[in-house]
């Protein structure tokens, strides 16, 4: 009997042991994260177009007051140039002609990228940029485009090609290649109407009718909607081209040894009426003006007779023009010759 006793004496006794250990608190400490605090909220804002001028540009944040160092510079790293702030949630810069930010004047444009790194009180660094894409803040600085010089024609000029195209050249600091165009046509210099709208070529063909004076200008516009207009030009139209084949002529028949006279007058933009066609019928010319060519498609006349002809412009200036002729009669070939018409 008295070992079971013992026995159950020594098993609470294990017990007990293990209850008291189950019963001791955990010391383990806690970690704790230490973290710098992140700036947000800039200003300007991402991507804006800000206005190139003498005034310092006022980069500002939301977020810690703490020493932080502010990066800028012209590429996406936007790593050019380091600044040490002690404290504060602005910095005061301006653009330099090299591209970077500093104290100087502000003289040129273009785009620019910063973030923020914040070193706390245990040398904790967090930034604003996310790797590795670093997604810089950005901005622009943005001038108006040059004001655009009209080229073609000249001001004042007399006998423009009512053929004939406007050109002009324009540039922007920072977005040379970019720009748009809008083009002002009319008649006086009041009544100039909108003819064009966001050209990107520094072309344009107007319709225009012959010996008429027109005013023109060119507005430039870059990306960013800064704009700057021409000064405005005059000009006075020429005659149309076809008009240099009009008028009294001689038509020449060598082979006949005859000549006799014909009255060109215009029929269209590319056509002209001939009155006296083989000295007998009125007849139609069509040229070609850029191919220096003309020709009067097969046409029947009166009492069984017709005729074609083919030929090319000898002189534009003078309207000079030689070709080959057929007449037919009843289907049969009566006359083969050379036309010269000579003004």
């Amino acid at each position: 009997m008295k070992n079971k006793y013992l026995i159950i004496v020594f098993l609470l006794g294990i017990s007990g042991m293990f209850t008291i250990q189950s019963c001791t608190k955990d010391e383990t400490p806690t970690p704790v994260v230490y973290k710098a605090d992140v700036p947000s909220t800039p200003t300007p804002a991402v991507g804006v177009a800000l206005t190139l001028g003498g005034t310092p540009y006022t980069l500002k944040w939301e977020g810690t007051t703490a020493a932080v160092d502010i990066h800028f510079g012209t590429t996406k790293a936007a790593s050019d140039t380091v600044y040490k702030l002690s404290g504060g949630k602005t910095f005061d810069l301006k653009v330099l002609p090299s591209g970077g930010f500093t104290k100087g004047k502000t003289t040129v444009g273009g785009q620019y990228f910063w973030y923020i790194q914040t070193v706390d009180a245990n040398g904790m660094v967090s930034s604003t940029i996310t790797e590795p894409a670093r997604d810089a803040y950005n901005f622009y600085i943005n001038s108006a485009p040059t004001a655009p010089v009209l080229t073609t024609p000249a001001d004042g000029s007399v006998g423009f090609s009512v053929a004939g195209a406007l050109t002009w050249t324009a540039t922007d600091a920072e977005d040379d290649g970019n720009l748009t165009y809008n083009v002002f046509f009319g008649k006086t210099d009041s009544t100039m109407a909108l003819v064009a709208n966001g050209l990107t070529d520094a072309t344009y063909k107007p319709t225009m009718v012959a010996s008429t004076k027109y005013f023109w200008r060119v507005v430039a516009t870059d990306p960013h909607n800064a704009s700057t207009s021409s000064a405005v030009h005059s000009f006075t139209s020429g005659l149309e081209p076809i008009m240099s084949f009009t008028g009294n002529y001689t038509a020449d028949e060598p082979a006949e040894a005859y000549n006799y006279p014909v009255v060109f007058t215009k029929k269209s933009a590319t056509a002209i009426n001939i009155d006296a066609w083989w000295n007998s019928w009125a007849a139609v010319f069509n040229l070609d003006l850029v191919a220096g060519t003309y020709t009067m498609p097969y046409t029947v006349f009166t009492s069984g007779y017709s005729g074609s002809e083919t030929g090319a412009i000898i002189n534009a200036a003078t309207g000079k023009m030689q070709g080959t002729y057929t007449v037919w009669k009843n289907g049969v070939i009566v006359e083969t010759g050379v036309h010269t018409y000579t003004r």
